[in-house]
């Protein structure tokens, strides 16, 4: 599904609930009841905004194509916190209705249901945004963030509660009950599609000081270069969370491989995994490929193990002999995190327009370029930038700077393409 159609499509359902609480709703002489009405509209957009969380991070095909996986997890981060901002006026709203009009709050079953949902909402939203400062691991935040898929049925019970029979916001209600049921399903789906088909660990190998490669073999899959999977392995009878892996092979390979660095409380361990042991893969997923776009010259920007997706690129442009120019920046702090490098000097003598540019920010003894990927730099080995697309991945601050560089130097939007690095 394209953005554009996503938003349409997103826009018509605002329509549409709007419509069917104005029809339930009852005017009259401006008083306390309109805090009462906007309580309630509140509430109404506060549970569609919820809901779309679930739409945007159930990885649904159709959708995903258009958006790629990384921008959906970030629209899934705003939407739910859009959500919360109209559940809490929504509630502040209610109490000061029943305050005005009753003296009092009046509490009952599904009042309270509401509450716990809403509370609930909140403190998983609030670990999103602050696991890693508290010390959370990710594995953690992640078991407890699928609270939020027992949490949301108590939500529509309490709005359910409130709806008047018979009206369009109570079939609404009912709609919005089966369309959440198809998403578990269609979840439990992935899971058990997942399961039936495990790969196998064929080869771990060692890339740098703490960056490694796990090639894997089973089900086939149609991918392009540049695209990501979601993973899980069984190692000595213990199952991984899911995380999202860059693939680094190319889709002309007859196995898929993945490159992960030594960083997160998983990919920690990534060297303890054996030849032999299982993996559970969803693939593909991603936009960030040069085959999504008519061009022709290319410019890779990485930072760090942001490598991985242009690795896959220049192998399969390497293999399919295709006739691109492209240049590769590519920033580290050092040359201990340098990775690849055979396989970089190889490309450089077989594919003649490629070029590649290392850059040490930290390594002061580096003969070669130093310092940040920054405008003067691209400019110095890219002085013409017509017609030129620019692909740039690595960790968010590394890739928010160069997004900046590129716009001081007038590369227009719709030449730039990002892998947002981390969910």
């Amino acid at each position: 599904m394209k953005i554009r159609i996503f938003w349409v499509v997103f826009t018509a359902l605002l329509l549409l609930v709007t419509y069917a609480w104005v029809s339930t709703a009852h005017f009259g002489p401006l008083d306390i009841f309109y805090i009462r009405l906007a309580n309630q509209f509140f509430a109404v957009l506060g549970v569609v905004f919820i809901f779309m969380q679930f739409v945007l991070s159930a990885r649904i095909k159709t959708l995903e194509e258009g958006f790629g996986l990384d921008k959906m997890l970030h629209y899934h981060r705003y939407f739910g916190r859009i959500g919360l901002i109209f559940l809490a006026l929504h509630g502040l709203l209610y109490i000061i209705y029943e305050l005005l009009e009753f003296g009092g709050v009046m509490t009952h079953f599904y009042f309270w249901l509401g509450i716990i949902a809403f509370i609930g909402f909140l403190i998983t939203a609030s670990l999103a945004v602050l696991y890693k400062r508290i010390g959370i691991t990710y594995e953690a935040w992640k078991n407890i963030h699928l609270f939020n898929y027992v949490l949301f049925p108590l939500a529509l019970i309490h709005v359910f509660y409130n709806a008047s029979t018979g009206t369009l916001l109570y079939y609404l209600w009912i709609a919005f009950a089966v369309a959440y049921a198809l998403i578990i399903l269609y979840r439990v789906y992935q899971i058990y599609r997942m399961r039936s088909n495990p790969y196998q660990v064929i080869e771990v190998k060692q890339e740098a000081e703490d960056i490694w490669t796990v090639s894997f073999k089973g089900r086939e899959f149609s991918y392009k270069p540049g695209q990501f999977l979601m993973m899980q392995l069984l190692r000595d009878g213990v199952l991984s969370p899911s995380h999202p892996f860059t693939l680094s092979s190319s889709p002309t390979w007859d196995h898929i491989s993945i490159t992960p660095k030594e960083s997160g409380d998983f990919t920690a361990t990534i060297k303890e995994t054996k030849v032999g042991d299982k993996a559970f893969i969803d693939a593909p997923y991603g936009v960030f490929s040069f085959l999504n776009y008519d061009a022709h010259e290319l410019v890779f920007i990485a930072g760090g193990i942001g490598i991985t997706p242009f690795m896959s690129m220049l192998r399969y442009i390497s293999e399919k002999q295709l006739p691109l120019e492209v240049t590769l920046f590519w920033g580290n702090k050092d040359e201990s995190s340098l990775c690849f490098q055979e396989e970089l000097e190889m490309f450089q003598e077989k594919m003649h327009n490629f070029s590649s540019i290392l850059i040490m920010s930290k390594q002061k003894n580096w003969p070669g370029e130093q310092g940040r990927i920054n405008a003067q730099l691209i400019q110095k080995y890219l002085p013409d930038l017509e017609g030129k697309d620019f692909f740039v991945c690595g960790p968010p601050a590394m890739s928010n700077a160069v997004m900046a560089e590129l716009q001081k130097i007038k590369v227009p939007a719709s030449k730039i393409h990002r892998e947002l690095f981390d969910f």
